[in-house]
């Protein structure tokens, strides 16, 4: 009777390893993401639109990123009625009550994404959502011109409570719609002189503890005092908090939604600058469930802020890629910038050779994920395929 039931058991043992299938053998690996991200529908009505959109899908994108929100000097959508752009300029292109509406832009340009055959991620603002700023908290910063403490009226406050459920009432209006994901602006920061709190009629922290401040009245910041350093940690992870909480949201509504955030590219350059400037560090990000973090790696402007020669941009990226192996390499998207249409043939053709040299350099790297931005039209959306150029 032993020996049989040893026999059963290696049987039911076999079977097991026999037929049941790993599941990494049945996990296919991800396909790439090759996003066009448009901050301008430039077609006149949607029939152009949407033969845009299945020229990208022909030409190998999937993806399109489009932006959905509209700031005071941001261009408009051609499709945008001229009435409609006179009653604001500010607010959102889908519907919603929390936000002034502009028109609603993305019920349409969902159905057309998805006839083309790609996914349509939603991309919004975050912080520079105060369309409202009679209403609700602002940013309080220090201002070197007056050496005191301000408000920005164009920033919500992101540690205010009351900011946000707004934020993620927003979201999930977002949400509402058949959008494949969203993409955090890259205004979910706070820079060095900002997110001071108003804690019991005092400011907290006292700017006096963190800078070493000269000057009076007109004051400048010379340097970070050791406190400084341990209160942009704690910014960081409290933003990425918010950025969090407005992902659960939407995923609450849309469990399969893709969530992605903008990302600085000086994290990965210099860490330092990512939490001074920014307060983004490598242990917030390590919190955030974001599906994709959209590392800015605008290979131009790059060259410009840094006063790189030309010669030295090459070097200058691979550290920015090798960076960003080492972390978070998953989730890493890196996005690229097209080259300015209202410069000379010359500049245009020595931007278009550094642009498909970053490119080239970013996949030996083993980054198969690329994005170009601003991808308006098909002149741009070509540079990421050079063959016809």
């Amino acid at each position: 009777m032993l020996r049989n039931l040893i026999s059963i058991i290696i049987t039911i043992v076999f079977t097991l390893f026999t037929f049941t299938p790993c599941s990494d053998a049945m996990t296919e690996p991800r396909k790439p993401l090759i996003g066009a991200q448009i901050s301008v529908l430039e077609g006149e009505n949607w029939s152009i639109c949407e033969d845009y959109f299945h020229t990208l899908k022909k030409l190998g994108y999937n993806t399109v990123i489009l932006r959905v929100f509209h700031n005071h000097g941001d261009r408009f959508h051609n499709l945008v009625k001229k009435s409609a752009r006179k009653q604001g300029l500010e607010g959102v292109y889908f519907d919603t009550d929390q936000a002034p509406v502009i028109s609603d832009i993305l019920t349409p340009a969902c159905k057309s994404a998805h006839r083309a055959g790609l996914k349509i991620f939603a991309w919004m603002t975050t912080l520079k959502a105060n369309y409202d700023r009679s209403l609700r908290p602002q940013v309080l910063s220090f201002d070197e011109n007056q050496g005191k403490i301000s408000r920005e009226n164009n920033l919500l406050d992101p540690q205010a409570q009351e900011n946000i459920v707004f934020l993620k009432q927003l979201y999930k209006d977002l949400a509402t719609y058949p959008i494949d994901g969203i993409l955090l602006q890259d205004d979910l920061i706070l820079r060095h002189n900002q997110g001071f709190e108003l804690v019991n009629n005092t400011i907290f922290p006292d700017p006096k503890n963190i800078y070493r401040i000269t000057g009076r009245p007109h004051t400048e910041i010379t340097a970070y005092k050791a406190p400084f350093y341990s209160w942009r940690q704690q910014q960081a992870l409290k933003l990425q908090h918010l950025a969090n909480e407005i992902f659960t949201t939407c995923r609450s509504l849309k469990p399969d939604l893709i969530c992605a955030q903008n990302i600085h590219y000086e994290l990965l350059y210099n860490a330092d600058w990512g939490r001074n400037w920014f307060a983004c560090t490598k242990e917030s990000l390590a919190t955030s469930k974001a599906d994709y973090l959209m590392v800015m790696a605008y290979q131009e402007r790059i060259r410009r802020e840094l006063k790189l020669p030309l010669e030295e941009l090459s070097s200058t990226m691979l550290k920015i890629f090798e960076n960003g192996v080492s972390d978070e390499k998953e989730r890493i998207i890196f996005k690229f910038e097209t080259p300015d249409q209202r410069v000379s043939r010359k500049q245009k053709l020595k931007s278009i050779a550094t642009l498909q040299k970053t490119i080239q350099s970013a996949r030996q790297k083993g980054w198969q994920d690329i994005i170009l931005t601003p991808c308006n039209n098909l002149d741009t959306a070509d540079y990421l395929f050079p063959t016809s150029h």
